[in-house]
């Protein structure tokens, strides 16, 4: 088995930077072959000054900022050509791993349970508020997905491990053999929907679960924040996610919120 880590980056070579100073210690603590992928969509700010010999890792250029997310992780996952046993770990450049153990509690949870995509327990940076812990599905957004307890601080309840319709692709492990058999992330969304869609597609037979034990830093969509792609396709995608998905999914808000223990993984 061996393990993949696919990264988008633009413009970003600072943040580069603090994900790859955690990952190296991240990686000496999974007994997994790991190596690192990055996809660089025409930055200007040498993020190859970042790399060094500590981690297996190779920066993929292209001259233009065009490709959207799923579309990155689909041309990285060509590359990578893994095996149906190994594992792909999404990771946003934006992202900070503080607990090195924080990828191993989620190789853990997957091989314990069996599970197709686990997701993770992120923090805004410097904080104890949660910036994801799991993805509901509610009336508040017109029955659209949403973080679970966005911006609360961080308790018991969102360290425990849990089943999800879906998590975010911000950080989280999906297997090789549940994305070969979804044919990739659909390249019809442009910055939006497209994890959601993914573990929506893989849970129809297979299981999406979040690990609470992990202890990451998210700064939350920093590229989209300076070039505000995702905007512009933001009704293209809201109709198609919903004609794709209307009606597919639980509504489930206030399962989540009224039982604290709803789904926990035991």
């Amino acid at each position: 088995m061996n393990l993949y880590v696919f990264t988008l980056n633009w413009n970003n070579a600072r943040r580069l930077a603090e994900l790859h100073d955690s990952l190296i210690p991240t990686i000496q603590h999974i007994n997994i072959p790991t190596k690192w992928l990055i996809k660089d969509n025409g930055s200007i700010d040498n993020p190859k000054n970042i790399l060094s010999n500590d981690i297996d890792c190779s920066l993929y250029e292209i001259n233009h900022n065009r490709d959207n997310f799923a579309k990155g992780v689909n041309f990285l996952y060509n590359i990578a050509k893994p095996n149906n046993n190994d594992l792909i770990l999404l990771l946003n450049n934006d992202v900070v791993i503080k607990d090195p153990l924080s990828i191993k509690y989620m190789l853990d949870l997957q091989s314990r349970v069996k599970a197709d995509v686990v997701g993770c327990r992120l923090l805004y940076k410097n904080s104890n508020k949660l910036q994801h812990a799991g993805v509901i599905f509610g009336k508040r957004y017109n029955n659209l997905p949403f973080h679970y307890r966005p911006g609360e601080e961080s308790d018991v309840w969102s360290k425990k491990d849990r089943y999800f319709q879906a998590v975010t692709a911000a950080c989280c492990l999906v297997t090789v053999e549940a994305f070969n058999r979804i044919g990739g992330m659909d390249e019809k969304f442009s910055w939006a929907f497209d994890d959601i869609d993914m573990c929506l597609q893989i849970g129809q037979f297979g299981k999406v679960v979040y690990c609470g034990s992990t202890y990451i830093y998210h700064e939350e969509s920093v590229s989209l924040k300076v070039n505000p792609v995702n905007k512009m396709f933001l009704n293209n995608n809201l109709a198609y996610f919903r004609r794709k998905w209307d009606g597919k999914y639980e509504i489930d808000h206030d399962l989540y919120l009224k039982n604290p223990r709803y789904k926990e993984i035991t």
